[in-house]
């Protein structure tokens, strides 16, 4: 479709509803009968040449913008259009996947670059800044949906999106999700001038569980953030055992200057040996770095209300007053940490339909305080570790 005597002015119509309403700027050159494109001036867009649209697509794009929809912090709708950002390598996807199209009796479904839809709402809500490198339409590619159908059903369409995109990868073999408008944490032309120096005493040892550390802040998806996390339980807690062992085992032979060796004395040494076999399981490696590297009252606080509450309840106590709690109950306390801890990684790591659920799991809607909990658990760690000896130090 071209520019015509009969869509010039519903044309012109559009661009200057644009232009009032989400901050695109006027183009210097008046469209004219038998253009092929219309032109977009994104604010603080680098990248022009790609901010041209055909008539067609325009016009598509345009319908009933009175009633645009933002989704989230991820898609915009209007009329049968939705444009879904999407979070991928663009230089692995340009070189190992062709053109592709999805079509179902409900959807047609394609990638693209340069998002009008994505660009306008990006421009009417101040989401670029050219200083920052963050650019209103450039900056993304996304799943575009034309509707098929008028009903519309939004969980069935993100269904159908991340099915689209797991197709991509498995195909193919290139991580793409979901994604999200882009942001920055300031703005402001004010510099902060003051230098922190930070000396050698501030500094904890480094070891290989950083990494996993590091690795797990970077994710967004929550219970994969929380596998990463808890990994970091998993490495620390065979030393710690193996550490907790050797000073009972120590204090055992000690005493032997004023015990005899008789048979149950000797019995108490394969009690000890039993409870450090039993602390390498699985089930009991959380409550192994609860019970020897961590002040939990102090970090209780940190944990899930809901959770905080559940375990309230079952240890028999009042929050307020933990700071004053039996150590008895204290060591039960723990131990409710530790199975809940336990549970969730399991489900997490099992397919759901052949883990069997124990009541104790957070639930998902509570899985990113838990994290925050995690956390300060692994800080914990990192600093328990930091001040052994050598011999108990990982590296």
């Amino acid at each position: 479709m071209l520019v015509s005597e009969s869509n010039i002015g519903l044309i012109n119509q559009r661009l200057e509803h644009l232009y009032n309403n989400f901050n695109i700027e006027p183009s210097t050159r008046e469209i004219q009968i038998g253009d092929e494109d219309i032109f977009i001036c994104f604010p603080d867009e680098w990248d022009e040449d790609n901010c041209y649209y055909s008539v067609d697509d325009f016009l598509r794009y345009t319908d009933d913008l009175d009633n645009i929809l933002v989704i989230d912090n991820h898609s915009v709708i209007t009329g049968n259009v939705r444009q879904t950002i999407i979070s991928v390598n663009e230089y692995n996807y340009d070189k190992l996947v062709p053109d592709l199209k999805f079509e179902t009796d409900k959807y047609s479904l394609k990638i693209i670059s340069n998002p009008f839809l994505i660009g306008i709402i990006a421009s009417r809500d101040g989401i670029y800044n050219e200083d920052f490198g963050v650019f209103p339409c450039s900056d993304y590619s996304v799943v575009e949906i034309a509707y098929k159908k008028e009903e519309r059903c939004e969980e069935d369409d993100i269904e159908f999106i991340k099915t689209c995109l797991y197709y991509i990868a498995s195909k193919y073999n290139v991580p793409i999700s979901i994604g999200e408008f882009r942001s920055w944490s300031d703005l402001t032309d004010e510099e902060n001038d003051d230098t922190i120096i930070v000396g050698s005493s501030e500094l904890i040892p480094y070891c290989r569980a950083m990494d996993y550390y590091i690795d797990g802040l970077s994710i967004e998806k929550e219970d994969i953030k929380y596998l990463h996390l808890y990994k970091i339980i998993e490495y620390f807690s065979p030393i710690v055992s193996k550490k907790f062992s050797y000073e009972q085992l120590n204090k055992r032979l000690d005493v032997l200057q004023v015990v005899e060796r008789n048979s149950e004395y000797l019995e108490s040494i394969f009690k000890l040996t039993k409870q450090y076999e039993v602390s390498l399981k699985d089930k009991e490696l959380a409550n192994t770095v609860l019970n020897e590297c961590v002040d939990i009252v102090l970090l209780f606080q940190f944990l899930p209300d809901r959770i905080q509450k559940i375990i309230s309840k079952s240890c028999h106590f009042d929050i307020k007053n933990i700071t004053s709690l039996s150590s008895s109950i204290i060591e039960d306390i723990k131990k409710e940490i530790a199975d809940i801890l336990y549970a969730t990684r399991n489900s997490i790591v099992h397919a759901k339909s052949n883990y069997t659920f124990t009541g104790k799991e957070c639930p998902e809607e509570d899985l990113g305080q838990l994290n925050e909990f995690m956390i300060r658990l692994c800080d914990c760690l990192f600093v328990w570790n930091g001040r052994q000896s050598k011999e108990f130090q990982l590296k």
